[in-house]
């Protein structure tokens, strides 16, 4: 547990100043244990979802998803959002994805609760001690807390609901039945491989990587190398995974092993339906016309240089500020990817523990 889960709960007393020591300890319980024990039957699950969201009245007041730590949040639900396509299936699908892939311990709940303490919350001790000698089991929001605020929400991993849109986007591509490739550009540490991950997660595709289609050393000329994402073999990627995908067949390709500067041996890899390709220069104009649904991800340089020091090191750092970094940005200034993309994503904010806000 991050040790600022009581200031995450000190926010949530801010904005719901009639948190009783129950809805303290439902928040611990959430944040340790997801939904999981909320759902046993996805179409149930979704039909409870659908009569609940019917039942809003037109003066559902609007809440943004908020963090409740252990990288979940809570999704609000409002009338609105029947009126949105697809939207309540793919929540529904997502909050059953939470509640697999997010089980916690009872050792957790107790470091929450436990850390509650500091914050001197009228009648918790007393509170704390009943719910431990009741086996602390799930909770119920208190009743000054419903008649107060009427909560309808479900939670939902934080990452899903940063790119609810994004997944609702590819949620009828994945549900077609016919083949789609989906790419996935964008700036070095802004979240592509992470993007591409959860999509496989979620939905069931292949996922191939701009990182194994680098330009092998026999082909780089000065010519090629002045050329804006002249870096990668877009020629290679074309006829090795986009052109048999387009034909449905089965992909067989050589990646680029980037420590021995040669090919690997080939990798075959079967058909399906959905396809990811992610990595920079993916949106590159030569690839582009393949794709079905265009995305580019960014993020602040500041937001940049923090992931790629977090992920590769202070010597690992050194080459993308010298030389990777630079080779993108001059292909994103004379190609323009993300003008030609159908979404962009700002990650700035994603990926940051939600018990830190």
């Amino acid at each position: 547990m991050n040790r600022s889960f009581p200031a995450l709960a000190r926010l949530h007393a801010r904005r719901y100043p009639l948190m009783a020591p129950q809805d303290f300890g439902k928040l611990a319980y959430q944040s340790e244990f997801g939904p999981g024990h909320m759902v046993s039957d996805p179409a149930l699950a979704l039909e409870r979802l659908l009569t609940e969201c019917r039942g809003l009245t037109p003066d559902c007041l609007h809440r943004p998803p908020e963090p409740i730590g252990g990288g979940l949040c809570r999704f609000h639900l409002e009338p609105a959002h029947l009126s949105q396509e697809g939207l309540l299936p793919l929540v529904s699908l997502l909050f059953t994805a939470t509640a697999c892939r997010h089980t916690g311990t009872r050792a957790g709940l107790e470091e929450r609760l436990e850390s509650l303490l500091a914050l001197d919350i009228p009648g918790y001790p007393a509170w704390l001690r009943d719910y431990r000698a009741e086996d602390c089991p799930a909770l119920h929001h208190s009743e000054a807390f419903r008649s107060a605020y009427h909560p309808h929400y479900r939670v939902l991993e934080r990452d899903y609901v940063n790119f609810l849109f994004v997944l609702l986007a590819i949620w009828p591509l994945a549900r077609g039945g016919r083949p789609a490739v989906v790419a996935i550009d964008g700036r070095c540490g802004s979240g592509k491989t992470s993007l591409a991950a959860l999509i496989a997660a979620l939905f069931p595709c292949n996922v191939f990587h701009m990182d194994d289609f680098f330009l092998p050393p026999a082909l780089r000329t000065p010519e090629r190398l002045s050329q804006p994402g002249g870096n990668v073999d877009r020629e290679r990627m074309l006829a090795e995974v986009l052109l048999p995908l387009s034909r449905g067949e089965d992909v067989t390709f050589r990646p680029f092993d980037c420590h021995a500067g040669r090919l690997r041996p080939p990798v075959s890899v079967p058909f399906r339906p959905l396809t990811v390709v992610e990595g920079s220069y993916a949106l590159h104009p030569d690839l582009a016309p393949q794709y079905d649904l265009k995305l580019f991800l960014t993020c602040s340089r500041e937001e940049q240089r923090r992931r790629l020091l977090e992920r590769e090191g202070p010597e690992g750092l050194i080459p993308f500020l010298e030389k990777w970094i630079p080779l993108e940005e001059r292909y994103f200034d004379a190609l323009r990817p993300e003008e030609e993309s159908d979404l962009t994503v700002d990650t700035t904010g994603f990926f940051q523990d939600p018990e830190s806000l």
